[in-house]
């Protein structure tokens, strides 16, 4: 079997009945600490992301050929640092157009932003904890001065919970209130790691 990694040929040994994550594990016990693999190719044919849910189910055989993109970590997770950014600045104008929407009483198009917004929001957290991950520097470390960073989550968290519980209560105007003037200050505050981070 054929091995490429970023067009490099490598030795791998390759057993009659090896499974696509079986050949893949081997690629990446070879890798230098801090790379990772962000692709993979067989027979010219691109995996989708999901690819390793199904590897230990797809067989490979010798005449395959294999192809494995791998970049620095650190280059990843400032890539993906700088989506969490703009996703970040994309939020914030959301969650205002949520507010304005709970306000004009449209509570069944509100809602529905409400939910995406929610989405989008959990979607940004979890970017911002592998994307810090990746550098080298988790989440859960870094400080805002004498305070760990995370108080900032955990506060914004708490406040979901509450907005939540408001929009149970159908009490869109203190809903609407809650997103402007507790949300979306605290949203704010969590943008403030991009200068701890030098971003």
């Amino acid at each position: 079997m054929k091995v490429f990694v970023n067009s490099e040929e490598r030795e791998i040994s390759v057993d009659m009945a090896s499974t696509l994550n079986e050949v893949v594990r081997q690629v990446e016990s070879t890798l230098p600490q801090g790379q990772m693999i962000t692709e993979v190719a067989l027979n010219d044919r691109v995996l989708e992301s999901n690819w390793f849910q199904n590897a230990g189910k797809t067989y490979v055989l010798d005449d395959d050929t294999l192809s494995i993109r791998v970049e620095e970590s650190a280059v990843i997770g400032n890539q993906a640092l700088s989506i969490s950014k703009s996703t970040l600045q994309l939020l914030l104008i959301d969650f205002e157009k949520i507010a304005d929407s709970f306000r004009m009483q449209d509570d069944t198009e509100a809602n529905t932003l409400f939910v995406q917004g929610i989405e989008n929001l959990q979607w940004f957290l979890k970017l911002l904890e592998d994307s810090t991950f990746l550098l080298g520097r988790p989440l859960e470390n870094i400080k805002d001065g004498d305070d760990l960073f995370m108080k900032h989550i955990n506060e914004l968290g708490e406040k979901l919970d509450k907005i939540i519980q408001v929009q149970s209560q159908k009490d869109w105007i203190l809903l609407a209130d809650m997103i402007e003037y507790e949300m979306l200050p605290a949203l704010k505050k969590i943008g403030e790691i991009y200068a701890i981070l030098d971003l």
